[in-house]
């Protein structure tokens, strides 16, 4: 999954008729900088999908509320 990704990434930064054309061409300093950017993009999706976002923990909750009073 990976490769397809670094793949797919190569040819969004140095598009071309084919993945060797794609390969072969120069790289440029702009290529350099677009390279960076998806390197970091994918980083913070891959945090994100692996560190999502928590909801406040229902135990700080429990105190003001137990079920006990509910039913009462």
């Amino acid at each position: 999954m990976q490769a397809k990704r670094t793949v797919l990434a190569i040819l969004r930064v140095q598009p071309a008729r084919d993945l060797v054309e794609s390969l072969m061409q120069p790289v440029s300093d702009e290529h350099e900088t677009m390279w960076e950017d998806i390197l970091e993009s994918e980083m913070e999706s891959d945090h994100r999908l692996r560190h999502p976002r928590r909801m406040p923990s229902a135990a700080a909750q429990e105190s003001a509320y137990r079920l006990e009073d509910i039913r009462s």
